[in-house]
């Protein structure tokens, strides 16, 4: 991205989170379907350095936390909004500013991290192709990105599935295509129920 078009972008995030930030936890409970599943995914195996790109209210990093204190756990978040918050809520993080397309993801936690987590943001970023080149260039050797968005709706009936699209292109969301996943080499894509969410695995 140019200059402008992050400074856009910033823009854009911080006028939508300024006013929604307070309830978004409890009204994203009911349609950011399959995060918990991938942080169970995500403890289930051996870490201990973690960054999420786009971690908003801090809401994951928080649960992983209480589950994984010793771990190092840091995020990098575009929106200064969301960044103050996630700071607020997780005074344990180091959250610094930055895209996920062209961010130095390494620097976060001054090691290049095992783990790179993107919960429901990467169908938000203006260039969904870098960001995960970016991340998967800055993972540790033997290191995973993991992946859980919004997948094609195609088990929907036609009627919601058109009405989830418009609502979701209101807020500049777009699905994440398999084929984005698998140009990209992904190790592992599931698919949770009607094929609402995506899980993608990438490893280093």
């Amino acid at each position: 991205m140019t200059s402008g078009e992050q400074a856009s972008h910033r823009a854009f995030l911080d006028r939508y989170y300024r006013l929604t930030h307070h309830v978004y936890d409890v009204s994203r409970r009911y349609f950011l379907f399959g995060r918990d599943g991938v942080l169970d995914r995500l403890l289930a195996s051996d870490w201990t350095t973690l960054v999420e790109l786009g971690p908003g209210t801090g809401r994951n990093l928080a649960r992983l936390h209480r589950r994984r204190p010793d771990a190092a756990l840091g995020g990098l978040e575009a929106s200064e909004v969301m960044r103050a918050h996630a700071a607020r809520r997780c005074p344990w993080a180091r959250i610094q500013p930055g895209f996920a397309e062209d961010g130095d993801i390494g620097a976060v936690l001054g090691v290049p991290p095992q783990r790179i987590l993107m919960s429901y943001c990467l169908s938000m970023f203006t260039d969904p192709d870098r960001a995960i080149g970016n991340a998967r260039r800055h993972l540790a050797p033997g290191g995973e990105l993991w992946v859980v968005d919004f997948a094609d709706l195609a088990g929907l009936p036609s009627g919601p599935r058109r009405a989830m699209r418009r609502f979701l292109a209101a807020f500049h969301v777009e699905a994440v295509p398999d084929e984005l996943l698998d140009r990209h080499g992904a190790s592992h894509v599931g698919h949770g129920p009607l094929r609402y969410f995506v899980v993608a695995r990438f490893t280093a």
